[in-house]
């Protein structure tokens, strides 16, 4: 003998549930515009006026360029926030991520040529580095062109050695 449920209470979850789950996303949404309308401390405008403070007053430190670069990055301001990791080179040479993030703002913005001859300089000051860019998704629309080809090998052959 089969039993029989009622199904009234099951649906009566089931509608509560996507009630819930509807209201949820709703909510959500219009909390998460809020705070998008209202420019935080890491927002690109305050780090802005964070950068032009703190050049006024001597030097930009390298905790704020990083951070407006990240900011610019993160608003797909590619072009701007490679001039803004070069920043933080130009305190700091030596910063590994700095110089990554440079090479990827730049294949980001699609520019070609600066992309180019940022890679042909980190081929031989960095190989594996550029190795890492080359593998880059966003690099890959580049390694049609023969010479982004030809240097992507050269890489990887320094960075063998």
């Amino acid at each position: 003998m089969v039993t029989r449920y009622p199904r009234k209470p099951a649906l009566i979850v089931v509608l509560l549930a996507l009630a819930v789950g509807v209201f949820y996303v709703k909510a959500w949404g219009r909390i998460e515009r809020l705070w998008t309308k209202q420019p935080g401390e890491q927002s690109v405008e305050a780090l802005e006026k964070r950068v032009a403070q703190e050049s006024k007053s001597g030097k930009v430190s390298i905790a704020t360029w990083t951070a407006y670069a990240d900011a610019l990055s993160d608003a797909k301001q590619y072009a701007k926030a490679a001039s803004a990791y070069r920043e933080v080179l130009a305190i700091d040479p030596t910063q590994r991520g700095a110089k990554f993030q440079v090479g990827l703002a730049l294949a980001q913005a699609g520019a070609a040529e600066e992309f180019y001859n940022y890679q042909k300089d980190l081929v031989y000051g960095e190989p594996k580095l550029a190795v890492e860019l080359f593998e880059r998704p966003e690099a890959q629309k580049f390694m049609g062109e023969a010479r982004f080809a030809a240097l992507s090998k050269e890489a990887k052959n320094q960075a063998m050695d």
